[in-house]
């Protein structure tokens, strides 16, 4: 079985005149990407997305149980991923329904069923858990999109994995996120 691979995928929110970029134009983005992929002979595509906990168990359910989409509420990233998941729904790409994975990395703990304690012990072993199951699916021949923007782009830690409503991660689960995805980059190529 061919194995995936992973891309460090620059996906900006704001332009090069600082204008934001439209939530509808980044998930365009990521579709053309998946479909470009997939015509190549990928598996499917999925791309590194920062959940809650609540959301990481949403989505390993919903594909477990082989739905293509979770209905998700948020803002940043999630508002671009609710708007990728709108459009699949389309014409113009529900031909990807079942080639396009969100990849949660848990970078806060859950809203509405919060893991109790939540201490960086905890929370390690659910970024790890993520992050194999991010290997699982290169392995099962899925690339994997590495979101990287305009603030990480160039950066020592390049994945734009947590900041936004997550805050600053502790360096534990920074260090681990990046160097792993790092790692997968070098891996997967």
């Amino acid at each position: 079985m061919k194995k995936g691979t992973f891309y460090p995928f620059f996906l900006p929110w704001k332009d090069a005149s600082g204008k934001n970029i439209p939530n509808s134009e980044q998930a365009d983005e990521i579709l053309k990407k998946t479909d470009q992929l997939v015509k190549a002979g990928a598996k499917g595509a999925a791309i590194t997305y920062s959940a809650n906990y609540d959301q990481t168990q949403d989505f390993v359910q919903a594909y477990n149980n082989g739905k293509d989409l979770v209905s998700l509420t948020g803002i940043n990233q999630a508002e671009v991923m609710i708007k990728m998941e709108a459009k699949l729904t389309t014409p113009t790409w529900a031909h990807l329904q079942g080639k396009l994975r969100i990849a949660p990395i848990t970078t806060l703990n859950g809203y509405n069923h919060p893991v109790h304690p939540w201490n960086d012990t905890v929370w390690l072993g659910i970024v790890k858990t993520d992050l194999a199951r991010i290997q699982t699916w290169l392995d099962e021949g899925w690339d994997m999109l590495g979101w990287i923007n305009q603030q990480t782009q160039g950066k020592a830690d390049p994945y734009a994995i947590g900041g936004g409503v997550a805050g600053p991660l502790p360096s534990i689960i920074q260090n681990e996120i990046q160097n792993t995805l790092k790692k997968y980059a070098k891996d997967y190529s």
